[in-house]
Parts: C-alpha cells; sequence; structure tokens
C-alpha cells in the first residue's frame, strides 16, 4: 500500500519537473544561450549585449520599458490605494458594487484596454469627432502619454484588492494601543498600519510593475513607434528582411532579468518586512464629515467610472454601424454578423485552446499543490520556484523560447496548435497551483488520515475527500487561468499560423486594419467570455471566497 502511494506521488513528480524543464526552462535557457550566438549561430559570448548597449535603436528600448514600468507602478500604487482606504475605512456607499467594478475591471485584457480608448479619443475616435464639431481638440492619445493612462487604468485594481484584503485582516487594537500613546492619526497610519500591510502593498506593485513590463499590445497600438522591450523583441523577431533570434533572445533574456529581479526584491522585502496579525476585530469605519464624505464618494466612483470605461465602450460600439475606423449614431448587428462570417474558426480556436489549457492547468496543478502542501521536500520546493517562474516570464519570451526550441527536429511544433496550447497551459499552470496549496495549507490533514484509519486507500481518500474539500480553491484557479488564458496576446501573436489564429490576434489585426466594428465585436465576446467564470465563482462561492481568489 504505502509503496503504491510513494510511486503514484514519485511519478507525478516526476511528470511535474518533467512538464515543468521540458516546456518552461528548457526554453528559456535556449533563449539565454540564443543570446550569445552571432550570425551564424557560433558562439560569440556578449557581442548582442554589446550591440544592445551602445545603439540607441537597442537600449532606448530598456529605458522606455523601466520609464513607463515604473510611472505605471506608483501611479496605480497611488491610484490603488487611496481607493483601497476609502472603501475599507470610511463608510461610503455602494461598497459592494465598488469592489465588484474593480474585479470587473481586471476582466478586459490590457490591448483590449487600449484599443477602446483609440476608440473614444483616437483621431477618429468618438469624443473626438463629437468635440471637433465646437472646434475643439483634445491632446492626443497616442505616445507615452498614452500608454502610461492606460497602464494605469487597467493594472491599480491589483493593488485595490490586495491592499483592500491587507487592511480587512489588520485588527483594530494595533490603531488604538498607538492612538493611546498620543500618536496623531496621520502617524498611527504610517508607523503602525502601513508596516503590517506594505508586503500586500508591495506584492501589487510587484504585479503592475511585470505587467506593464511584459505589455506588448499597449505599445504597439498605441505607441505609434514607441520601441519597448516587447515590442522590439517582436520586431527582431518577426522581420520582413529576416528574423533575428539571436537579437530578439538578448532582449527577451534582459526582459526576464529586470522582471526576475523585481520579483526577487519584493519576495526579499516581504520576507523581512512580514508580520504575523491575528485579527479579531477589524478595523472600525471612520466618521466624516458630510462634506469630505461626499467628496471621497466622488472620488472612489470617479476611479471606477473610468477603470470601467474600456469595457463598456468596447460593449457600446460593438453595437454601432461602422465602416472602416469611422463608427456613426445607430444600432446594428453588422459587426457581429461580419465576425461570424469571417473569422468564425478564431473564435472556436480561442475557447477551445482555452478549455483545454485550463483542463491540463486543473490537473497537474491539483496534484502538484498536493505534493507542496503534503510531501514537502527540497525536491519539491524546486519544483514550485520553477512553477512559479511562469508568473516573472513574460509571454513574448516564452514564445520565442518555445519557437526555438519546438522548431527543428526531432520535434517540430511550430505553426501547430500544440505549441499555442503548451504556451497557454505552461504560463497558467501557477494560478491553480498556488490556489490549491494554499486551500490545503487551511485543511487539517487529520481528515485524512481518519478516512485512512477506516480503511480507506490513500488515492481513493484523495479522490474522495480531499479534492471535495479543495472544490472552492480548483473553481478559483480554474477562472483565474481562463480569464487569463482567453485574452492572451504577446505568445499568441508570435505563435500562432494562418488557421489557428486566436480572438486575440484577430482583434489585433482587425485593429490595425481599422476595422474598429469587428475588433470591438470581437472584445465584446472576449469580455463576455472572461466575466463568465467570475460570475459563476461568485455565485457558487460567494462574494468572499471569490475575491479571495
Amino acid at each position: 500500500m504505502a509503496g503504491r502511494r510513494r510511486d503514484f506521488w514519485w511519478s507525478v513528480t516526476v511528470l511535474a519537473f518533467l512538464t515543468v524543464v521540458a516546456f518552461l526552462v528548457y526554453p528559456l535557457a535556449t533563449v539565454l544561450v540564443t543570446s550569445f550566438t552571432g550570425e551564424e549561430k557560433r558562439f560569440v559570448l556578449a557581442d548582442n549585449y554589446q550591440r544592445f548597449f551602445t545603439h540607441r535603436y537597442y537600449y532606448s528600448s530598456i529605458i522606455n520599458s523601466l520609464y513607463l514600468s515604473t510611472l505605471a507602478t506608483l501611479g496605480a500604487v497611488l491610484v490603488g490605494t487611496a481607493l483601497a482606504l476609502a472603501v475599507v475605512r470610511y463608510p461610503l456607499p455602494g461598497k459592494t458594487f465598488l469592489r465588484t467594478a474593480a474585479n470587473l475591471a481586471l476582466l478586459s485584457p490590457p490591448f483590449i484596454g487600449a484599443y477602446s480608448w483609440v476608440v473614444l479619443f483616437g483621431r477618429m475616435g468618438l469624443v473626438n469627432r463629437l468635440l471637433g464639431t465646437f472646434g475643439w481638440e483634445l491632446p492626443t492619445i497616442y505616445g507615452w502619454r498614452g500608454i502610461l493612462l492606460v497602464f494605469i487604468v487597467q493594472y491599480f485594481p491589483f493593488v485595490f484588492l490586495l491592499v483592500s484584503a491587507a487592511l480587512r485582516s489588520v485588527d483594530q487594537s494595533i490603531e488604538d494601543a498607538a492612538l493611546s500613546l498620543g500618536s496623531p492619526p496621520r502617524r498611527t497610519f504610517r508607523t503602525a498600519i502601513l508596516p503590517v500591510i506594505a508586503p500586500s502593498l508591495t506584492a501589487g506593485a510587484l504585479l503592475v510593475f511585470m505587467a506593464t513590463m511584459a505589455d506588448f499590445g499597449t505599445p504597439m497600438i498605441i505607441g505609434e513607434g514607441l520601441r519597448t522591450l516587447p515590442t522590439l523583441m517582436y520586431g527582431e523577431f518577426i522581420n520582413e528582411l529576416g528574423g533575428n533570434p539571436a537579437m530578439a533572445s538578448t532582449l527577451g533574456s534582459l526582459l526576464i532579468l529586470v522582471n526576475t529581479t523585481a520579483l526577487m526584491a519584493q519576495r526579499y522585502y516581504a520576507f523581512r518586512k512580514a508580520y504575523n496579525v491575528v485579527c479579531i476585530q477589524p478595523l472600525k469605519l471612520q466618521p466624516l464629515s458630510p462634506g469630505k464624505k461626499a467628496a471621497l464618494t466622488v472620488f472612489a466612483y470617479s476611479v471606477v467610472a473610468v477603470a470601467l470605461i474600456p469595457s463598456t465602450t468596447i460593449i457600446v460600439s460593438s453595437f454601432m454601424p461602422t465602416r472602416g475606423p469611422v463608427m456613426y449614431a445607430g444600432l446594428s448587428l453588422q459587426s457581429y454578423q461580419t465576425i461570424f462570417h469571417v473569422v468564425p474558426r478564431a473564435i472556436a480556436n480561442t475557447f477551445v485552446l482555452t478549455a483545454l489549457a485550463v483542463l491540463l492547468d486543473i490537473l497537474l496543478g491539483v496534484l502538484v499543490a498536493y505534493l507542496l502542501a503534503r510531501r514537502r521536500s527540497h525536491t519539491h520546493t524546486l519544483l514550485d520556484a520553477l512553477i512559479m517562474l511562469a508568473y516573472a516570464i513574460p509571454g513574448t519570451v516564452v514564445g520565442v523560447g518555445l519557437i526555438v526550441v519546438f522548431n527543428r527536429p526531432p520535434v517540430v511544433l511550430t505553426g501547430t496548435w500544440i505549441i499555442l496550447l503548451i504556451s497557454y497551459f505552461i504560463r497558467h499552470l501557477p494560478y491553480p497551483v498556488r490556489s490549491c496549496t494554499a486551500m490545503l495549507q487551511q485543511i487539517d490533514i487529520r481528515v485524512e488520515e481518519a478516512s485512512v484509519s477506516l480503511g480507506v486507500p490513500p488515492f481513493r481518500t484523495f479522490l474522495k475527500v480531499t479534492i471535495p474539500l479543495m472544490f472552492p480553491a480548483i473553481l478559483s484557479g480554474a477562472a483565474l487561468s481562463w480569464m487569463t488564458t482567453i485574452g492572451e496576446l504577446s505568445s499568441s501573436i508570435l505563435l500562432y499560423s494562418g488557421p489557428w489564429a486566436t480572438m486575440s490576434v484577430a482583434i489585433f489585426t482587425e485593429v490595425f486594419s481599422n476595422h474598429f466594428g469587428t475588433a470591438s465585436a470581437l472584445a465584446s465576446i472576449l469580455i463576455a467570455a472572461a466575466f463568465v467564470p467570475l460570475f459563476l465563482t461568485y455565485r457558487v462561492l460567494g462574494e468572499r471566497a471569490a475575491l479571495s481568489m
């Protein structure tokens, strides 16, 4: 009995290591090695890096990326933290709506958010055309300012959700103790409460920084030639004059270095500054004068309204008559009729590949989570670290790595649907792993031991007892995997071939072809498809459990 149990979980460990090494570690190592090769594929040490740091065309991309990501992170932290404090600490009306709306703001992929702002404030945008009739003109949405706006609006909910959860876990006694010692309220927040929530705040900042560093679609759509690391990497790999995998790999290696450095810095800070707090009585609501309450309410609802602009704009514009980039007043199903006639396969590809990837994520993720929670060892700690690499690795880097590895015998997968599935699966595996591991750590192991003591075999106990108890975490992990996979663009744009285009690729193509109506219709389907699992998770688990995702 014990031998069979050991053999099974040993097999799971081997399978998990082989999967992660073959589809993540090996491709990334290949990217790194390729960055040290020349045009004739011979080892040239640092020639590519020397070329990168001595040519403004190349090194300006990392300056632009760091500049935009740093500003976006600061902006998202300020907006997200301010909104979290307003919602958690003060008696504002409609708190449930504000929290839900913040979740909904994360549903639309970043490049769709960029496109929605073009629909509104582009040269032929709805708002600019309306203002043009009065002779007015707004500043352009294109360029670094537009990218920065999209980044902040798109990603501040990360900070809001994490800081909100952290504030709800702070016990009132911490604030009372500081106030009783004569500390003013502002100093109390700075010296007593902020250190407790700092790990969550920096975790939110890290998510924003890594996401903006890796964002490919937004700079491509509204950057108008502004080079960032992901866009330049794409340009070097997909070049009309012949791709340059070595330089693309160099850019990818630098992108990995920046993101992993940020990840390790945040983990080091969180480890050094983490506090164990038992929350018996949450922080009390702070009273406000009518004027301050009204001002704070306007601020909170204004932030959420701006965050919902992308999704609302896309859905509304998808029902408007269009001709190229120009939209007209009225109601029409023209765009939906067009997409179901022109790109039905892209829609089918998206749903089939996403469903398969999520299924694989759940199957392997549940087994790996059990290993990490119940059979902890140095080997499984290493496995956990390797799986978490996917958090820090941009999709463009994964795409380039998979192409370099699987573009030659004995295994040729480029141009097939399988390589897309591999990318989706391996990049989003951390979601069910983390979700299920956290749940298992809360389930008393004595429940499983009681089942085994009654004569139920261990693996049957796992199937009949443990998995049902893990169901909320499994559902949450599946929802997160689905929502992040279905709008995937950064790796899809590199890996797809003609018949295997997805909706995100089709939207990207339609935007650059100035077919804004069909792009809006496809984007609306994507938003709806991302909303369904979130809605179902809320219905099944309740709001508190859904927010804990």
